[in-house]
């Protein structure tokens, strides 16, 4: 059965977001972890992560010791993202071959979702944690606890929410559409 346009548009960006997201698979952990191993990467991107407990925003003071506890915090994070990002390529992957609705596509997006979801509500915590780890190892700073929970962060749950919801509603038409199947 030949496959109309649309089919092939949709089989066609798949591919390249299959390709985007491995991508992306590579540079997570290669910025997430590089910014506490390479001082000038930190510069270059901008704000380090917990940049407020680390004097004068640079992390080059850093013995060996604390940038590994730093890139252990992280590794949190880039962990819940990556496992985010293997299910959504996993979905990519079925769209380029045309499977829409299979099993592993539905499993993918319901991964990704739930990445996202402990991704989002770990945020808040992680700002938590690098707050205490870097002023305690500081000696030039006083020791010190934040925790914010902002409009960010709650927006940022919103969105894992309703990427939840929708991860729900189609593993359940998935699962009617089986049973249409057997019944026909």
């Amino acid at each position: 059965m030949p496959s109309i346009p649309q089919d092939r548009s949709i089989r066609r960006l798949s591919r390249f977001l299959a390709l985007a997201t491995l991508a992306g698979m590579v540079l997570v952990p290669l910025f997430g972890l590089g910014v506490w191993f390479l001082p000038g990467l930190a510069n270059a991107l901008g704000e380090l992560p917990g940049s407020r407990w680390v004097g004068n925003g640079q992390n080059d003071w850093f013995v060996f010791q604390i940038r590994l506890g730093a890139a252990g915090i992280s590794m949190i994070g880039i962990g819940l993202t990556l496992y985010g990002l293997f299910g959504v390529r996993r979905l990519f992957l079925e769209g380029a071959e045309g499977q829409y609705f299979s099993e592993a596509s539905v499993g993918g997006f319901r991964q990704f979702a739930l990445a996202s979801l402990v991704g989002a509500i770990w945020a808040p915590f992680e700002t938590t944690v690098f707050s205490v780890y870097l002023s305690v190892a500081n000696p030039h700073t006083r020791n010190a606890v934040e925790i914010s929970l902002g409009s960010d962060t709650i927006e940022s749950i919103g969105t894992a929410l309703l990427l939840f919801l929708m991860a729900h509603i189609l593993a359940e038409g998935r699962r009617r559409h089986e049973e249409l199947e057997l019944i026909l």
